[in-house]
């Protein structure tokens, strides 16, 4: 009697949990309340978007992300390109992807509207194809233009630049990263570091039973929701930990303040090289295959501050005259191999002194902090449209 007692009571408890989670997971999917994981390995690029996946994006912005076919935070778009149509392919990071913002407000799908009037077009339809990706660096950007690019037939291939981290992405002694793949220079040569596919880490996602638990993990909200507070625990514990350059001064998630300086070391001079011989690789494959090459260097939040007395309180802390350094050594490179570059940074920065509105920021984050909100990609594209037409003609 003992026993069938305390089965019944086991039995109970386990329905009365069963009924719990099956209401906590119907109240969070009314509420629209998710944090579904929209990445998966890749074999080529360490890691990229699940195709298929959906869901709410709330951590920094609100927007509903869906991810195509193909595995892009885009539109779907037939391989074939229309008549009279022309492709530009937009090569970033999650500045690119910017899940933050609906799709239709991101800095790529505005520029059609930018480019309607250019009459260099003479009337042609323009189509933008968004290949950005969190987390990606220069190196996994020139992967994906040779593995994912190219089936597309773009007319032109836009890099998009972010200045605060990606030289850094792109040297494993200073991004310390073994799921990702590098390029080292060897003897004046780009050599691919792919050693992330036999790491411990990759492989144990390439497992059938990591495989069910990121299937089960998008289904339900409840786990969600979990890794949701897990995330919110660990950012806590690391902003305690994290040594803050100064109280005083905006800091932005993942930015490295050496970028803004000449390098002082031989890392960092070593993150340059490697970095500017993948955009001269870029140029040439780019230009073997027919098409334009162009680079744009984005923003960071201090770069385009609206109180001008922060940024100069910043670039005095790093003791530097200004914060332009990254993106006046990208244009230079640029020159050096033929390759155009715009640098947003002057023009939005003094857009955003002139009328005080943050580019970076959302209400569920700190104003002038992470990445574009749709005031900045909006700002964006007005200025990279008609540099676009002026470069087409």
């Amino acid at each position: 009697m003992a026993a069938r007692s305390r089965l019944g009571r086991l039995a109970l408890l386990l329905v009365s949990v069963a009924l719990t989670l099956g209401l906590a997971e119907v109240a969070l999917r009314i509420a629209g309340i998710s944090n579904p994981n929209f990445y998966r390995p890749d074999p080529d690029l360490g890691w990229g978007l699940t195709p298929g996946a959906s869901g709410w994006w709330k951590k920094e912005g609100n927007a509903f992300i869906r991810i195509n076919a193909d595995g892009e935070r885009d539109l779907p778009h037939p391989l074939e390109k229309p008549p009279g149509t022309l492709r530009i392919a937009v090569l970033g990071d999650s500045c690119t992807e910017a899940l933050q913002v609906p799709v239709e407000a991101t800095f790529w799908a505005l520029l059609p509207a930018e480019l309607r009037s250019c009459p260099t077009l003479a009337h042609r339809k323009v189509e933008t194809l968004n290949f950005g990706v969190s987390g990606y660096g220069t190196a996994q950007e020139l992967l994906a233009l040779r593995t994912r690019v190219w089936k597309y037939h773009p007319d032109l291939v836009l890099l998009a630049f972010y200045t605060g981290n990606d030289v850094r992405n792109n040297y494993r002694p200073l991004e310390q990263d073994p799921l990702r793949p590098y390029f080292v220079l060897q003897g004046g040569r780009l050599a691919l570091d792919d050693a992330f596919r036999t790491s411990p880490g990759y492989r144990a996602r390439q497992t059938a039973a990591a495989r069910l638990l990121y299937a089960a993990f998008n289904r339900s909200a409840v786990l969600q929701v979990g890794k949701m507070a897990k995330t919110a625990a660990d950012n806590l514990v690391g902003a305690y930990k994290a040594k803050r350059v100064t109280t005083q001064v905006i800091e932005e998630l993942g930015l490295d303040n050496a970028v803004y300086s000449p390098p002082g070391n031989a890392d960092w001079r070593a993150a340059w090289e490697v970095t500017e011989a993948m955009l001269r690789q870029m140029g040439e494959e780019v230009k073997a295959h027919g098409a334009r090459f162009a680079v744009v260097t984005l923003t960071d939040g201090i770069q385009v501050h609206p109180d001008l007395k922060k940024r100069q309180q910043f670039a005095h802390q790093l003791g530097i005259a200004d914060l332009f350094y990254p993106d006046e050594r990208i244009q230079q490179a640029g020159a050096a191999a033929g390759i155009p570059v715009l640098n947003l940074a002057p023009p939005l920065a003094d857009y955003a002194a002139r009328t005080g509105r943050f580019l970076h920021g959302f209400p569920n984050t700190k104003p002038g902090e992470g990445h574009w909100n749709a005031e900045g990609h909006r700002v964006g594209a007005r200025v990279l449209g008609p540099w676009l037409c002026d470069l087409l003609r």
